[in-house]
């Protein structure tokens, strides 16, 4: 009986030993999601409101997402400018229910200036087909034409959403569109800051 007790008893000890030299976690261990996958979850979530509220026209809600001291900006295209329209917060509120219109840029190809008021603008041309069903690229640009796309380098602390429709055999895929959201974070929270579309330009 003494003898069984002794073999347990070492037993037991050398279970309880450590290779120091040896990590205890297996290398088959999965850690968590880090830290990027969790920014992009939070990004795309926030696409896919704002997607939908485009597509609902709930303009006014769409106001909660607007950065509180850079506003939004409208870009027509993939290349932001300058001049391209900058509402602030408040003025979004403001004028998102008035048939005020503002000019907004260029038509590429005629040149027009295209004036309309910012729902209209919201409706016809940040929407101009069901982005609802479009192809989702995180830090990623699928639509490539011959304009430049500057917008990474106009917001190099963003992070962008490509909303891509791919285009039509019938116009051999040139008629592919996108709905770029860009987002920019204060306090651990993201909001928009530009709202760019893009698609073939001559």
């Amino acid at each position: 009986m003494k003898i069984n007790v002794l073999i347990f008893s070492i037993l037991l000890i050398g279970c309880n030993q450590v290779d120091p030299n040896k990590s205890i976690i297996p290398k088959t261990t999965e850690f968590p999601a880090g830290k990027e996958t969790s920014q992009e979850k939070t990004v795309i979530n926030l696409n896919n409101e704002i997607v939908k509220l485009l597509k609902d026209k709930n303009y006014q809600k769409l106001s909660a997402y607007i950065h509180p001291e850079k506003g939004i900006r409208f870009s027509m295209y993939s290349f932001v400018s300058d001049d391209d329209k900058n509402f602030s917060k408040s003025e979004f509120e403001k004028y998102i229910d008035s048939d005020e219109k503002f000019t907004f840029g260029h038509k590429d190809g005629s040149g027009a200036i295209y004036i309309v008021s910012i729902k209209d603008y919201l409706k016809d041309w940040v929407f101009k087909k069901d982005f609802s069903k479009s192809k989702i690229n995180y830090e990623n640009f699928e639509g490539k034409g011959n304009s430049l796309n500057n917008i990474k380098e106009k917001y190099p602390n963003s992070v962008t959403v490509e909303n891509y429709l791919v285009g039509t055999v019938e116009y051999s895929y040139m008629d592919w569109n996108s709905l770029i959201l860009v987002f920019e974070k204060i306090d651990n929270q993201y909001y928009l800051v530009s709202i760019n579309n893009d698609q073939w330009t001559v």
